[in-house]
Parts: C-alpha cells; structure tokens; sequence
C-alpha cells in the first residue's frame, strides 16, 4: 500500500470515526440532558402528556391539596455516590410508624409528580419519601441515566431512610423510568428493611426502550445509531446503554416484585413486561390493566389499582 492510498484510508476512517461519535454525541444530548424534549410532544404514544404521572395528578386533585396543606412534610438531602446532592421530601405520620414508602418518578418528570401517589400511600398508613433523581428537579446532575446510576442512589437513599430509622420496613415504588430504576435496584445489595417492590410500566433496559422509541418516532433502525449513543454514554457517564438492564439485575433479584402494566402503553410497549416478570428471581405477581396507556394503569381506576397494590405489600411485610 503506497503512502497516497494509505492516506485515503486513513482520512475515510477519519471521516467515518467522526460521524460515529457525532451521531453518538447528539442522540446522548437529545435523549438524557437535562432540557425540554421536542420528540415528546404531540407523541401519538404519550395521548396525555409525558407519562401518566400527568394524568394521576388530576385524579382527586382537590383532596390531595388539602392534605399537602396540612401533611408534615420533611426536607431531604443525600449526597450521591458520585458527589452530587439529590433532593427528595418526607411526609410523615401524624402517629409514628415505620412503614416508609420510596417512591420514584419517571422520565424527566421530578417528585412533586408523584404526590397523588404519595397521597395515596399516606392514606394507607405510611410515611413517604418521594425523590429527584439525578439529573432531574431540584437534584443535581446535568443528564438522566434512565434508571442505571439512579439504582444506586435508590440504595443509598434506602440505607439513609434505614440509619434514620433502624426499624424501618420499606416498599420500593416507581413508574415508567422509576419502574425501571426500581427493578435496577433490586440487583443491588439492598438493606434487609426493603420488604418488597413495585413497578408501573417499566422498560427492560435504556437500549431496548431507545431502540424501540428511534423505530417508532423516526422509523429508524438501532444500527448503528444506537452503538454510537451507547458509547458515547460509555465515554461521558462511565455505563453503556445496555449494561442499563432491568432485565440483568432482576435475575439477581429475590425481593418480591408486583409487576403494572397497560397492554395499551405503546410508549414503553406492553411486550416487554413478560420479559421482566420472566427475568426476576424473586416472588412476582402480574396486574394487566386491559386498555391503559403508559402510565395510565392508576388512572384508569385508582381504587382497585390500590386494592391490589396494598394487598401485594400487605403480604410481603407479614412474611417478616
């Protein structure tokens, strides 16, 4: 090879290198920085907004603001793994229980979204903590993980709520990217206080729900955009897109788990709950909510959505 045809080639690797990690760099600030998404509005897959979070919210509205009126409500801060402070809010009982629910918000939403579920856990007896993930609300972090680094703080936050409170009994709960983070968790070593979990709409891992959502929105394959975000966010935040795996840390699970899921969501598709509840190792129960979409699984009757999700944690806590 002469010095002329080796130069060409260098330059086409050159040229193909920086388009890989351009297209890479670009689908990683689109998809997790910290900033409004344009690929989410008038999603034909998200028929009320960006999760059902939106949706519970106006479910007994003005119920819950008169609780949030009068509800003790607790700062809260924790310092990350990683150095960054993350926020959340306690809501405590008028009479002392350590019955404690950790609740988890979804893609780019924050924990005030999740106060009609807070309302909810409260009126069944327990004290709450809702969070902000990183990279979301008043939480430090300039990009979401989609559940991977956030399993970790989840943990944290648990041995935190565990050294405030030693004889603690605590249910994991989250929806859409919280459900997937919770389900990241339970692969980690959690304290022997976490009782049981439970998932709304989750995702099997952050390359399957990105993979799925480049098909749907812009009728795009996963190759090679996909390999390029995923190590471009190898690069920039230490994980690949599938080392992001629900799948993968529920077969190191041995928690219960009560999967949720709408066989209408189309945003994070109802064909993935069978492969988490078949990847979990741990006792599961499986609630279809027949004509929900994402996250609209509460909302389409919030009254046997409790029923059933307290009858499940009922269980779990008496097992102890």
């Amino acid at each position: 090879m002469n010095k002329k045809t080796l130069g060409k080639g260098l330059l086409a690797g050159a040229t193909l290198a920086a388009g890989y990690f351009a297209v890479g760099n670009y689908f990683y600030n689109v998809a997790l920085k910290k900033e409004k998404k344009p690929f989410l509005e008038n999603n034909p897959n998200l028929p009320a907004g960006t999760s059902g979070e939106e949706r519970a919210r106006e479910a007994r509205k003005q119920e819950r603001e008169e609780w949030l009126k009068t509800v003790e409500q607790r700062p809260e801060k924790l310092m990350s793994f990683d150095g960054l402070q993350l926020i959340g809010t306690s809501f405590l009982q008028k009479s002392p229980t350590h019955e404690w629910a950790i609740l988890v918000h979804g893609y780019l939403s924050n924990r005030y979204a999740m106060q009609e579920m807070a309302f909810q856990f409260y009126q069944y007896g327990f004290n709450v903590l809702t969070i902000d993930c990183r990279g979301s609300g008043e939480s430090q972090g300039d990009y979401t993980t989609m559940g991977w680094l956030d399993r970790l703080d989840v943990r944290d936050w648990c041995n935190k709520l565990v050294s405030d409170d030693p004889k603690s009994a605590i249910v994991l709960y989250g929806i859409s990217m919280g459900g997937a983070t919770v389900m990241m968790a339970s692969g980690e070593t959690l304290p022997e206080n976490v009782k049981c979990i439970v998932e709304d709409c989750g995702y099997t891992s952050a390359y399957g729900i990105f993979s799925y959502q480049l098909k749907e929105l812009f009728h795009l394959p996963s190759f090679p955009v996909m390999n390029a975000a995923s190590t471009v966010t190898n690069l920039r935040s230490g994980f690949t897109l599938k080392e992001a795996s629900s799948v993968e840390q529920l077969k190191k699970n041995h928690l219960p788990i009560f999967f949720i899921h709408g066989d209408a969501d189309t945003f994070v598709p109802f064909s993935m709950l069978e492969d988490v509840v078949q990847a979990t190792k741990g006792e599961k129960e499986v609630y279809v909510v027949a004509g929900a979409p994402h996250g609209g699984a509460y909302a389409h009757d919030p009254k046997i959505y409790m029923e059933k999700v307290m009858r499940f944690i009922l269980r779990a806590f008496m097992k102890d």
